[in-house]
């Protein structure tokens, strides 16, 4: 883990060097990955945690560990007007192509982690936990880059939240706390929107084109979530009860 925070410190001292970035995405960063590592050593340490932390969990540490760094950059953006991602970008300047990389990056290392357990046969559910809450991570942390370029309105906020409001509401309602079976349907739409956000961030791509994009990604997530919903709440339901008659 320490590794891994070395790595996302470089990288932001990297983007600071060159007056992209300051205190805010600094400290924003940190503390989201120092929060992602607690909760990690936790859930190591609990009753029925891996046995060891594995390859390819370390790869899904790293991804969260560039959603931490993309994450800490938009907030600063937002919160100051300033950093990296406080505007659309100019295709000419390198720096402005540094988030949709690093997420490309971040996309291609969701497909390794999940190799790396099926080759090693480390699958396991903490390993399926952590890879779905690093997607989250990752999305969230896009969607407030996208707001903050200010090519789309505050609507774009809800593919970072629809997540973490399905788990706020399983608080309050327990079927939707249940578990869901797996799903190709439920991974495919977490990236495509993943892939839309870093398209909506690529310099010279046109707003109205970013939204139309960003727009469709939205409303795609809103109908799995939807899926996903129904699905639970329909399993929890109670069976219809026959009326006997006497005949």
């Amino acid at each position: 883990m320490g590794l891994v925070g070395l790595v996302g410190t470089l990288a932001l001292l990297g983007i600071a060097g060159e007056g992209r970035a300051g205190t805010t995405a600094a400290v924003a960063s940190a503390g989201i990955y120092a929060t992602v590592a607690v909760l990690v050593l936790q859930a190591i340490a609990a009753p029925g945690g891996p046995s060891r932390f594995g390859s390819a969990n370390l790869v899904t540490l790293l991804r969260s560990g560039i959603a931490a760094l993309v994450t800490g950059l938009a907030l600063e953006a937002l919160a100051t007007g300033t950093g990296l991602l406080s505007g659309p970008g100019e295709i000419g300047d390198l720096w402005a192509w540094a988030v949709p990389v690093g997420a490309v990056l971040a996309l291609v290392l969701d497909g390794i982690d999940g190799w790396l357990a099926r080759r090693g046969r480390i699958a396991s559910a903490f390993g399926a936990r952590f890879d779905m809450e690093a997607d989250a991570l990752l999305v969230l942390g896009l969607s407030l880059a996208v707001l903050a370029s200010g090519r789309v309105g505050p609507w774009i906020l809800l593919a970072g939240v629809l997540r973490y409001a399905f788990v706020a509401a399983g608080a309050f309602w327990p079927a939707l706390a249940a578990p869901l079976p797996p799903s190709f349907r439920r991974k495919a739409y977490c990236v495509a929107i993943a892939i839309i956000m870093v398209v909506a961030l690529v310099p010279g791509v046109p707003a109205a084109a970013a939204g139309v994009l960003a727009g469709a990604g939205v409303l795609a997530l809103v109908y799995s979530f939807a899926v996903d919903t129904v699905w639970l709440l329909r399993r929890r339901a109670p069976a219809p009860v026959t009326a006997l008659t006497n005949t």
